[in-house]
């Protein structure tokens, strides 16, 4: 054999005709004439690290092993990401709202309507009064702070607003809803916040909840009013609502699980209520000794789910109501974010019901999904691992996986906001924003967990709110600016909804005028 012949074996070989050649005692020459010693060892030349050498050299299993070990990992942190969004489009698009019973157990006529408020809009108050009285329950209750108690009744009564008006020295959003509900004499309490806008039929969808004997409380979809020409605050606080609305039906729909029954709109049985031990439970919540103005929301859903009370949301209906559109809107989102960290570990620190196999998916969702922020960090890791896996893929494959991988980020982000974009294609120049504040979001929540302390709330002041907005001379030039407001803010922006799905809720006729 030639020594030509020996040096293209060693190449196709490779290791294998080194130690080959290594072992032989001498080779003869192609002239038969020389002899090749045992030092002169042949060796194959380097070649770069391709997936044909690794064949070649019989190293595939450990390359095959070593991406098959990145890949499950990829998909294994993929499905703890995204397995919720999956389960959110199905179970938003099959889920059925409540039927309006033939003969209803409640009525309008049954339901008590609560609105603590801190006047800090009066133009805004009237409008919503419209839309409640519209709905016609038995009765309104409006608590304020003493100071505007008359300021609030002569608003009511230029409206013909047939409302009772009460005052609490010190602006408490917990004292005032205690204060209210003493008051209440009706079977259903309804707590609405004093931004929020009702369709007309609005009671008669939000009641049929309660034909089920076993919900004690409830409410409906929620979005926010879009302002004639929107800017990039209100927009952020719009996708902030739809994203929350849909993660809310995903929870209740699979396992009747809800992270928080909204304080801006919640019907409850007045029986669960008003009793002493709620009085107490409600205005004794705290966090590390601190006593809690905020999150009276998250208390209330606490309590229901832990006395066995199930809660529903009705689909048929939904409500409009104003965020702050400005930089006040990260202030609100710091207090969501908050609030979201306490109620949940007061959850996991003081309740059962959360790790029950009965509300095992909202155990997944919303307890420990909490922990799956910022979302940055998550969507870089699955990057980062899909990027180690394909190395020894071909160039045209990298960029098809790169590609869809992309492309499916995109439609996460998307997803939640097609509704929204269906009715107003124009708004479609925000997303690249909403998309950077959804990252950014990640890190106002770990700024969050670290304050959780700070529980005031972030957008206003109550010292100064619960001073008199107007005296003596100053009152009626007050009432006509507020009705001169009025007049120009209605109809509301916006279509407000009511229908069978999410979608024909939303293109229809606008329900709630003056």
């Amino acid at each position: 054999m030639s020594v030509r012949s020996l040096h293209l074996e060693a190449l196709v070989r490779g290791p294998v005709a080194s130690r080959t050649l290594d072992t032989a005692p001498h080779v003869h020459a192609a002239d038969n004439s020389a002899l090749i010693a045992p030092s002169h060892t042949i060796h194959a030349p380097p070649r770069a690290h391709t997936l044909f050498s690794s064949i070649v050299a019989g190293r595939v299993p450990a390359l095959v092993a070593g991406m098959l070990n990145l890949f499950c990992l990829f998909w294994v942190t993929f499905a703890l990401r995204y397995t919720r969004l999956i389960a959110g489009i199905f179970a938003n698009i099959l889920y059925k709202p409540y039927p309006l019973a033939k003969d209803p157990k409640f009525r309008a006529c049954d339901v008590t309507v609560v609105i603590p408020t801190t006047f800090k809009t009066p133009a805004e108050l009237v409008q919503c009064l419209r839309c409640i009285v519209n709905c016609g329950p038995a009765e309104v209750i409006i608590v304020t702070a003493v100071g505007n108690v008359s300021l609030v009744r002569d608003l009511c009564a230029l409206n013909s607003f047939h409302v009772k008006v009460l005052g609490v020295e010190k602006l408490n959003k917990r004292s005032q809803m205690i204060r209210a509900l003493q008051e209440v004499a009706t079977e259903i309490t309804v707590f609405a916040d004093d931004d929020v806008f009702w369709p007309r039929h609005y009671l008669e969808h939000l009641l049929a909840i309660f034909e089920d004997s076993q919900v004690g409380a409830g409410g409906t979809r929620q979005r926010t009013r879009r302002n004639a020409s929107p800017n990039v605050f209100n927009f952020l606080g719009i996708s902030y609502l739809e994203r929350r609305v849909r993660n809310n039906i995903t929870t209740n729909a699979i396992d009747g699980s809800i992270s928080t029954l909204s304080g801006r709109t919640a019907a409850y049985r007045t029986q669960i209520l008003k009793n002493e031990e709620f009085y107490w439970y409600f205005t004794h919540d705290s966090w590390l000794g601190r006593p809690l103005n905020t999150d009276d929301d998250k208390c209330l859903t606490r309590f229901l789910y832990s006395r066995g009370w199930k809660i529903a949301l009705q689909t048929a209906a939904v409500l409009e109501t104003s965020l702050e559109h400005n930089p006040k809107y990260i202030q609100q989102c710091l207090r969501w974010a908050r609030a979201h960290w306490r109620g949940n570990f007061t959850v996991m620190t003081n309740e059962s019901y959360w790790r029950s196999l009965e509300y095992c998916w909202g155990t997944y969702v919303i307890y420990l999904g909490q922990f799956q922020t910022p979302a940055i960090l998550i969507d870089g890791t699955l990057f980062t691992l899909l990027y180690f896996a394909v190395q020894d893929c071909s160039k045209c494959t990298r960029t098809v996986l790169f590609c869809c991988f992309a492309a499916w980020l995109l439609f996460t982000k998307v997803v939640k906001l097609l509704p929204h974009f269906c009715r107003y294609p124009e708004d479609i120049r925000f997303l690249p924003a909403s998309i950077l504040f959804g990252y950014l979001h990640g890190l106002l929540n770990l700024y969050a967990l670290f304050t959780l302390t700070t529980t005031a709330w972030g957008s206003q002041s109550l010292g100064e709110l619960e001073r008199p907005k107007a005296q003596d001379d100053q009152v009626v030039p007050l009432l006509m600016e507020t009705m001169a407001e009025v007049s120009y803010m209605e109809p509301t922006p916006g279509k407000v909804m009511e229908g069978d799905d999410y979608f024909s809720a939303m293109l229809a006729p606008v329900q709630c005028q003056g």
